[in-house]
């Protein structure tokens, strides 16, 4: 699951772009729990002792903007929380940097002709981080105790459906029985992770699973927990000797959360941090200058949207909407007055690219992302002639009406979002020159969650998603019944057949045959516009170079597993 502006892949997943920036940041000891070095051997007999020499532990500190919501994987939502996850848990198989699936507690797997029976086996020598050994009932336990309990576990319930069984075959063996086959069946395992069932086994309701903390997170992934203060703003993590793939090459990350960016970039400029992947597009340049400084521009999985409020008329209660918004040449003439290159040149200054679809271009390293779709242009002339025709007759106040539907919308997006208010700013510029009047308004991310879903007390907002590697996830924001019972649907979208060719890319094994089903959802949600997609921006990074080196440039991040397992200090 990747680092977003909302937490898709799971059920409520609309809860994670409340999250704001985290408390300011505490002074942190950068040494007094990390682990102690290894004393030199003794000196021969006979030779003049010497004093053992203790080397400075390798202590890694990333600075971010937001802390964890939780460390229970049964229903957290933020990213921060899932960066966590990435550092102390394991699961069969992990997203590997070059977009592939390989064994993280399994040593290989296969699958029945049929598609119906996976099997995997177990590598040797894992251990929890207590020591405790490791063993196959583990995993079977953590994935069966989310098949059992979905409404507990509505994080990760999404990842077994379908599943009909786990079992373990021997003491190195887990066989998965599946009600139908599966076209990504390692993507989901990937976020199946292997939990403590002596931390989890105790809750007997959703409720009571849900409000566990897990703040002394017991896992067998290559960090160990050594504290996290959530209200300072600070999680330890140890290196795990024993992890079962080698221990990472540094003795401990800490990572500290900024209540705002400038403080953050600061901390970067004189070294209190070494990493930051939370780099602000307004200082990107500036950090180029820095000494000792190398800044990371990757493509991101995520991408922001206009939500145009499409709940069926007819549910009940009725939505609030602006009846002008179900008639599609209106959502047309609004995508012809975005300029979507100067958003992404003014308020991103050019750090990402034009949008199109809902699943951004590096997902699969473009393999899901429909290239096809050719973008309306930004023409307001077009715009114009398009009401025109539709019968939206300009005022002498400069506002469309046709009858007495006026084209007077409002325009809300969550406060926290910095570059939010410029997007405002221009839409409403843009909007009014085709007799569209925007009435713009900063609204707190939890009021404006209850306005959107499912209660669609809107017309217009601005916000943003970040995609699983697969495109599953993102393809499921725009079912029909995930509107319904206050799912992750924010527009109220809703068409029978996207619904149908879903469920069909999920039973498609061939991968050509479900990318084309894909193509085709993309294009379907394209032209109904439930959203209009501004940008997909990038991911901004930041390192310390005369601290610590090789840090794995890739779409998981510098933070992910894979990189921070292999960087090490500089000499």
């Amino acid at each position: 699951m990747s680092a977003r502006k909302w937490y898709l892949t799971l059920v409520l997943a609309l809860a994670l772009i409340a999250s704001a920036c985290g408390p300011a940041a505490t002074a942190v000891p950068t040494q007094p729990s990390a682990p102690q070095a290894t004393e030199p051997p003794a000196p021969p007999a006979g030779d003049t002792p010497v004093p053992p020499v203790t080397a400075e532990p390798a202590v890694l500190t990333i600075g971010g903007l937001g802390t964890p919501d939780t460390l229970n994987p049964a229903y957290a939502f933020l990213s921060e929380s899932y960066d966590v996850f990435d550092l102390v848990y394991s699961s069969l198989v992990r997203e590997a940097p070059t977009g592939e699936y390989v064994g993280d507690l399994a040593q290989e797997w296969s699958a029945s002709a049929d598609g119906l029976t996976w099997t995997f086996t177990l590598k040797d020598g894992i251990v929890w981080h207590d020591g405790t050994p490791f063993t196959v009932d583990d995993i079977v336990w953590s994935i069966n105790a989310v098949m059992s309990n979905p409404d507990g576990w509505a994080t990760l319930a999404n990842y077994v459906n379908g599943f009909q069984e786990v079992v373990a075959l021997d003491d190195e063996t887990v066989q998965i029985t599946l009600d139908a086959p599966i076209g990504n069946m390692e993507y989901r395992l990937s976020f199946l992770y292997a939990t403590s069932r002596k931390d989890f086994e105790q809750f007997e309701t959703p409720e009571d699973l849900q409000s566990f903390l897990n703040d002394a997170v017991l896992g067998t992934g290559p960090f160990k927990m050594n504290q996290f203060d959530k209200d300072a703003g600070v999680i330890i993590l140890d290196a795990n000797e024993d992890f079962f793939d080698g221990r990472p090459k540094i003795d401990q990350v800490i990572i500290r959360a900024f209540d705002n960016a400038d403080a953050m970039v600061q901390a970067l400029k004189v070294g209190d941090i070494d990493l930051t992947t939370e780099l602000p597009n307004a200082a990107f340049e500036t950090v180029k200058g820095f000494p000792d400084v190398q800044v990371v521009q990757q493509p991101s999985r995520s991408f922001d949207e206009l939500i145009i409020n499409s709940a069926p008329p007819d549910r009940d209660p009725a939505p609030s909407a602006n009846p002008a918004l179900r008639d599609p040449q209106v959502r047309l003439a609004m995508a012809h007055a975005i300029h979507k290159q100067d958003l992404v040149d003014i308020v991103l200054q050019g750090l990402g690219s034009p949008g199109t679809t809902i699943v951004p271009p590096t997902l699969g390293g473009g393999f899901w992302h429909n290239g096809d779709i050719q973008d309306v242009e930004f023409n307001l002339d077009e715009a114009n002639r398009i009401l025109d025709a539709a019968g939206y007759v300009l005022g002498a106040d400069g506002v469309r009406a046709r009858g007495d539907v006026r084209l007077e919308l409002r325009l809300q997006y969550p406060s926290d979002e910095a570059v939010y208010p410029r997007i405002a700013d221009l839409l409403a510029e843009w909007f009014g020159q085709i007799g569209i009047r925007l009435a713009v308004e900063s609204v707190d991310p939890d009021t404006l969650i209850a306005a959107c879903c499912p209660a669609a007390d809107y017309d217009l907002i601005i916000w943003g998603w970040g995609s699983d590697p697969d495109p599953d996830f993102i393809l499921s924001v725009m079912l029909s019944d995930q509107f319904v019972d206050g799912g992750w649907s924010d527009s109220g979208y809703s068409n029978p057949e996207y619904d149908a060719l879903y469920l069909a890319q999920q039973a498609a094994v061939d991968r050509d045959e479900r990318r084309q089903i894909i193509w085709q959802m993309q294009e379907m949600a394209f032209n109904d516009r439930p959203y209009i997609v501004l940008w997909y921006s990038d991911t901004l990074s930041a390192y310390r170079t005369d601290r610590f080196t090789n840090f794995l440039d890739s779409p998981l991040g510098l933070d992910s597993s894979f990189s921070l397992r292999q960087v090490e200090p500089v000499q």
